[in-house]
């Protein structure tokens, strides 16, 4: 025997479950979901909950769905696996066109599971298009792409949307187009006392989404019975569109929509999770219990008084538009993930988990080695044995069975999907781009976005010199007034507050004087300590009732620098009253409270900070000191650990270990191992500094 199957026979003998059932509802809440279960219009998810584990789930920046699903596939993030946006140029220059399989630059999930010997099933995964001939079934995103062709039918799939090729016509059966959406099978996403007018345009919409969601469901219900997957992946995007289109109307209705529009559409929402429940229900049924599920959505949807404001709709004229036309300003930061199966704990709770988790987990599941160049961590908590994990470098490394595509045409002629991927952006606002814009504009703009998603990749993972440079060339490129805001912000958190205040001062006095550059100046001005002139700008917001509860953040900031505690504790209270899940509301009223001696309650709300974000460093770092308080020197310990795993490049926890690992543990030779790593970090910023004054330290 040789040692490829030697080891591959060790694997399969730490499996904890036959298959993973892996379903993505993107934008799905628990703010929605909770709600529905308490009023018993959940079950399936309700059973779900019961006998599996559950929690929120952290969201990655920037909240783009294909970049977000593209994370959960490959267990690492943009800047790894290369997918920064809807679209992309075309290799010849003659245009854009939708991100695909062959854009990604690190293996998914299923790639690695088929040169490990087992079988996939995928549905409708973002960017699978062109299919990968992975050991097992690909339907792509094209499945559900219901553009039209001039005879009025659904625009066939090109043959490498569906891997093995034989499969094709299978895939076409399955199709639904809009048409074949009846009023009857509309109705119960209504109250049959306010039904629409048909001709309603929002019917429409409504028709359509469902016809592609429909297209999903019977491919994947037809996938999950058959009986030869290790893994079945399916992604429906149906939430996230309706929510787009009708979260408005959501009881109670945002102020601009009139009660007729309330009463009709108002339902909405609601009823198609309850479809979702059902659709969850068949492919539960089909899938058997042997399966492990996984649900989860890549960011949550705001649905309550933090949905943003409407000035004027960009679907119809005679309506109202949303804030600045962001559709990413209506998606929270946590989404929900379910997971269930014979070898999850039952009816607990599961903190702090990421999207870049989801992957590792399922390979963990499986039996398969965990690889180390992965963003995420398996979670091992929820296991009810969990084991020592097996791990290895990484599964980048070309593998005769992986399924990657290499070596193919650089172009394949499909005319209707950019044209019919291009209108729905347009429609959801996710991009101003046009088919009719000549090839260089679209280039240009497609171009501009990439770049920009991936200034804010690394920005959120600490590379803010990197991020912010990236920024400061769009903005040369094509000035804009609302990035310059974004510019000046991430400046002052950097302590670089003269280019901060410079980059504000190219704004025009009109633009000044709106909410949001006078909030970054505010902030600037605490940057900078001036803290008189911060409050000058930032307490008249607050009586304005700004909408965004990052301001109390920045006021509580403020009061706490003037040791002006009461007022902080309010200032960060009333922050989290606007938005519970602000993560960084909770570490700061934690640390008010910690320095007014309510050391209990100050780690009660570091935790609750952790659990909402666990990848902050500082958190971990404000927890560590509480518990110390508390007389809770272990966990302590801990929480200073994995500040130091992430941010090993930070000497203060290292600090904190030395002390706690003499005086409390009485252990030298791990209060030498923290000292040593101390002493190399300060070395190390002196180097720096010697070198660049200027330049960012450690």
């Amino acid at each position: 025997m040789d040692n490829g199957n030697f080891l591959r026979l060790q694997v399969v003998s730490k499996r904890l479950t036959r298959r993973v059932l892996l379903i993505g509802w993107d934008a799905a809440d628990w703010q929605i979901i909770h709600p529905l279960i308490e009023a018993g219009k959940m079950p399936v998810l309700q059973r779900l909950v019961e006998y599996g584990t559950s929690g929120k789930i952290s969201t990655l920046q920037p909240p783009l769905s294909p970049i977000l699903w593209n994370s959960i596939a490959t267990g690492k993030r943009a800047d790894k696996h290369g997918i920064l946006g809807f679209m992309e140029p075309k290799p010849d220059g003659s245009g854009v066109r939708p991100v695909r399989s062959t854009s990604r630059r690190a293996k998914a999930i299923w790639n690695i599971l088929s040169q490990q010997g087992l079988r996939s099933s995928v549905v409708n995964w973002y960017a699978s298009h062109p299919a990968e001939p992975i050991s097992g079934t690909v339907f792509t995103n094209r499945l559900t792409n219901d553009a039209l062709g001039d005879d009025g039918d659904l625009a066939p799939m090109p043959s490498v949307s569906v891997h093995p090729p034989e499969l094709l016509a299978i895939a076409e059966d399955l199709r639904l187009h809009p048409a074949e959406i009846t009023l009857k099978q509309l109705i119960p996403f209504f109250d049959v006392q306010h039904l629409p007018d048909p001709q309603d345009p929002r019917f429409a919409s409504l028709a359509h989404i469902l016809a592609q969601t429909s297209s999903t469901h019977n491919a994947a219900t037809w996938l999950a019975a058959r009986d030869d997957w290790d893994l079945l992946a399916v992604y429906y995007d149906a939430i996230d569109h309706i929510g787009h289109t009708f979260i408005e109307y959501h009881p109670p209705a945002m102020t601009h929509v009139s009660v007729e529009d309330a009463a009709v559409f108002g339902p909405v929402v609601n009823n198609a999770y309850r479809f979702h429940d059902m659709m969850l229900g068949t492919l539960l049924d089909l899938a058997g219990l042997e399966a492990t599920v996984i649900l989860l959505s890549d960011h949550g949807f705001y649905s309550n008084h933090l949905r943003p404001s409407v000035l004027k709709h960009f679907r119809d004229p005679k309506k109202k538009l949303s804030t600045e036309m962001n559709p990413m300003s209506w998606h929270r930061p946590h989404g929900i993930v379910v997971a269930a199966g014979k070898a999850i704990k039952h009816d607990e709770l599961v903190h702090g988990a990421s999207l870049l988790d989801i992957a590792p987990t399922i390979l963990a599941l499986l039996g398969q080695p965990v690889p180390k160049d992965m963003d995420g961590q398996a979670l091992t908590q929820i296991f009810i044995e969990p084991d020592e994990l097996e791990r290895i470098d990484s599964y980048e490394p070309a593998h005769p069975q992986d399924g990657i595509h290499r070596d193919i045409p650089a172009e394949e002629s499909d005319p209707f999907a950019a044209r019919q991927t291009l209108r729905q952006l347009a429609e959801l606002g996710y991009v101003e781009l046009s088919v009719d814009m000549d090839a260089e504009r679209l280039i240009f703009e497609t171009e501009r976005d990439r770049r920009h998603n991936l200034a804010h990749v690394l920005l959120s993972t600490g590379r803010a010199a990197d991020g912010i440079k990236l920024l400061q060339e769009l903005i040369a490129e094509k000035d804009n007034p609302d990035l310059r805001s974004q510019v000046a912000l991430i400046l002052a958190n950097m302590g670089r507050t003269a280019e901060a205040e410079e980059t504000l001062s190219k704004l025009t006095s009109e633009k000044l004087a709106t909410p949001l550059p006078r909030l970054v100046l505010g902030q600037v001005r605490l940057a900078q300590g001036r803290l008189d002139d911060a409050l000058a700008l930032l307490e008249p917001l607050g009586q304005e009732d700004f909408p965004l509860s990052y301001l109390y953040n920045a006021l509580g900031q403020v009061y706490a620098r003037r040791a002006m505690l009461t007022e902080a504790e309010g200032a960060f209270r009333r922050a989290i009253e606007r938005d519970d899940d602000n993560a960084e509301a909770h570490d700061s009223l934690g640390s008010v409270l910690r320095r007014t001696g309510r050391y209990e309650e100050a780690v009660n709300e570091h935790m609750q900070s952790a659990a909402l974000q666990h990848h902050r460093p500082l958190t971990h770092i404000h927890l560590g000191m509480a518990l110390v308080r508390v007389g809770q020197f272990e966990w302590a310990i801990r929480a200073f650990e994995i500040a130091t795993e992430l941010a090993p490049n930070l000497p203060f926890p290292h600090r904190c270990l030395v002390q706690l690992y003499r005086r409390n543990q009485k252990n030298e030779a791990k209060a030498n191992e923290h000292l040593r790593r101390l002493l190399e970090l300060r070395r190390a910023r002196r180097e720096a500094a010697a070198l660049d004054p200027n330049a960012e330290t450690p």
